[in-house]
């Protein structure tokens, strides 16, 4: 799907300028805040459900708001040596993941940011969900970074 690319690596390109910085985002925790990417979308599952005539819809849109994401995160973690590092890694590509939704017009009216406590839908309608600029432009800033750190990295093992 257009919008897992363009989640995970939207999530790899932040992580991986962050990681300049701090090496905490570097390595292998980038791999965990890409799945954390994909944690809001675990409502896709409905889709299958869907295709064998079963409406579960209205359990499972809570996985797609803040609360029911960072629920998802904390039970995901378990499952990780380092929880809590696991956790922060998890919610922060949940972030992402609603950072760059929110500037979708969604066709179905938006998403709910603060459920539990208000039930409407916010959007800010600047991106079409049927436009595949964004992954275009992720693919192509991806492979710009890649080749950068790259040859960065090849320069100072040679200068080592």
């Amino acid at each position: 799907m257009v919008d897992w690319l363009s989640h995970v690596l939207l999530a790899w390109i932040i992580c991986q300028i962050l990681s300049v910085k701090f090496k905490f985002f570097g390595g292998r925790n980038t791999a965990i805040v890409m799945v954390g990417a994909l944690i809001p979308d675990i409502i896709k599952v409905g889709l299958l459900f869907r295709w064998i005539n079963i409406d579960i819809w209205d359990f499972i849109v809570p996985l797609h708001t803040p609360v029911g994401a960072v629920i998802s995160a904390a039970v995901i973690a378990l499952f990780f040596e380092e929880q809590m590092n696991a956790f922060k890694l998890l919610v922060f590509g949940m972030a992402t993941h609603f950072l760059f939704d929110l500037p979708l017009a969604h066709v179905s009216g938006g998403m709910l940011m603060l459920f539990p406590f208000h039930w409407g839908r916010y959007q800010v309608y600047i991106i079409p969900t049927d436009d595949c600029i964004v992954p275009i432009l992720a693919s192509v800033v991806a492979i710009v970074i890649y080749i950068v750190k790259s040859r960065v990295t090849a320069k100072n093992s040679v200068y080592s």
